[in-house]
């Protein structure tokens, strides 16, 4: 690919990566590519050629009316159900690699929670599955598909997070409050992969526990994997 052509927002080293990935391409199109947890607004259309593929994750609905006005081609590479699934896997593997630095047991010792069996959720629970991790599942859909993986199937309600050593959030919005909060052992790990916590991080803090947020976990963990996997979208939609 023509370097005048390809403009790689350099927001961490997944995107480091992948402007190197794709100049080795054949694409011939004008390319403007953000990180996938960047939000697009106006401001960021001021400096797009018209004509040009942008490829994003997050956009306001203003930015959908400017670039049909300029003739950009918006790509949204998290609606892509092949690079959702990809991610999604490298995002599990992502949070093993926390739970082996933030745990003091070893893993097979631990006893873990996941909250949520979307998309998210079934990757990191098949992974523990895999791994025979002791794994129990929150969820409100379906219990037969989280069954096939899980030790046991819990409500999404009045936790009791006393028998963990693990918890896994998957549901980007809040579902825990501060009275079951108070379940959770002071030596337990929380850990966070949604968009939003789905408890109030400020009073785990209070209360001891090792608890935090951790977006874009490919781009942190496993960066060319994850470069990888945006530079085959792209060159799928770029056909």
């Amino acid at each position: 690919m023509k370097e005048n052509l390809l403009n790689v927002y350099e927001t961490d080293e997944r995107m480091y990566f992948l402007r190197r990935l794709l100049l080795n391409s054949d694409i011939d199109k004008r390319l403007y590519v953000f990180a996938p947890n960047i939000l697009i607004e106006p401001k960021h259309l001021d400096e797009i050629e018209d004509g040009s593929y942008l490829i994003y994750g997050k956009c306001t609905d203003e930015v959908i009316a400017i670039a049909a006005n300029k003739n950009i081609k918006l790509c949204n590479i998290m609606q892509d159900e092949r690079f959702q699934a990809v991610n999604s896997r490298l995002t599990a593997e992502g949070a093993l690699m926390l739970m082996l630095e933030h745990s003091l047991k070893s893993i097979e010792d631990c006893r873990v929670l996941v909250l949520g069996f979307g998309r998210m959720g079934a990757a990191v629970v098949g992974l523990l599955h895999r791994l025979a991790i002791s794994t129990d599942v929150a969820t409100t859909s379906s219990l037969r598909p989280a069954f096939a993986f899980a030790d046991y199937v819990v409500p999404m309600h009045d936790f009791d997070f006393a028998h963990y050593d693990i918890v896994i959030n998957t549901v980007p919005y809040p579902v825990v409050c501060d009275k079951d909060l108070m379940s959770m052992r002071s030596d337990a790990v929380y850990i966070d992969l949604a968009s939003k916590p789905a408890i109030n991080l400020e009073y785990a803090h209070y209360l001891g526990i090792d608890a935090d947020i951790y977006p874009a976990l490919p781009a942190k963990t496993c960066p060319y994997s994850a470069a990888v996997a945006m530079q085959e979208y792209i060159t799928e939609v770029t056909k």
